[in-house]
């Protein structure tokens, strides 16, 4: 139980961080420098303890979050000229791979390949070297799939390395919110990252969670060594 409570924490973070990699996100990152100790001292003692103080630090959260995503939105307009059309074609999941690169590119903790994935253009994501030195426990192995129309794409699949020692399962969830929360639209993210934060430390091996969330459908299993996630288009 101390485990899982202790993953409130970074995932909490984490979100400020992806945030972050956009300039003039500091509503919500104040919110959590303020807010967040409550919850580390609480975590420290008891699950009642951690009960109550979620109950004030998270009501603060959520109020920086609408101000915090309409930062995030003006910044991504503020972003280099895209040669994808205003207006996206129909399906995918309305997501640019220069979106994705550029947001990506402003931790210099990811490196990109261009390739294909099932017959379709793909551009492949691993970890830098400074990446694999801050995730060292699921640095071999880790990728991410960007796949199909760069300017609409299809898919994203993310794969990261996942065995019974915890650090696999904190570093896990902390790279996979730092490849998702700068990259899904502003109205996704806090949905995602909620029921990411509930379900990646509790999935058995075989097991698997899917939700959707708007015109998202988020599956996430789990085998021997990996811990999967796939985004598609909900049907």
């Amino acid at each position: 139980m101390r485990k899982n409570r202790w993953l409130v924490i970074p995932f909490l973070m984490l979100f400020v961080m992806g945030c972050g990699l956009i300039s003039g996100v500091q509503g919500l990152q104040n919110a959590v420098t303020t807010q967040l100790p409550a919850l580390q001292t609480a975590a420290s003692t008891d699950l009642p303890a951690m009960e109550t103080a979620a109950s004030t630090v998270l009501p603060a959260l959520l109020t920086s979050v609408p101000t915090a995503q309409g930062l995030v939105e003006t910044a991504a307009a503020q972003l280099p000229t895209s040669a994808c059309p205003g207006t996206p074609t129909a399906g995918g999941l309305g997501i640019s791979m220069d979106t994705a690169r550029t947001v990506l590119q402003m931790s210099q903790q990811f490196a990109f390949t261009d390739g294909t994935a099932n017959g379709q253009p793909a551009v492949i994501v691993t970890l830098t070297t400074d990446g694999a030195s801050t995730f060292p426990a699921i640095a071999q192995g880790f990728s991410a799939q960007f796949i199909g129309d760069p300017c609409n794409l299809n898919q994203i699949s993310v794969s990261i390395p996942r065995t019974d020692q915890q650090d696999t399962a904190d570093q896990g969830v902390i790279v996979l919110n730092s490849v998702l929360a700068g990259t899904l639209p502003t109205d996704v993210q806090l949905t995602f990252l909620t029921w990411v934060a509930q379900n990646y430390p509790t999935v058995p091996v075989s097991g698997q969670q899917q939700t959707t969330i708007k015109n998202m459908q988020f599956t996430l299993q789990r085998n021997q060594t990996s811990m999967v996630l796939d985004i598609l288009p909900a049907k």
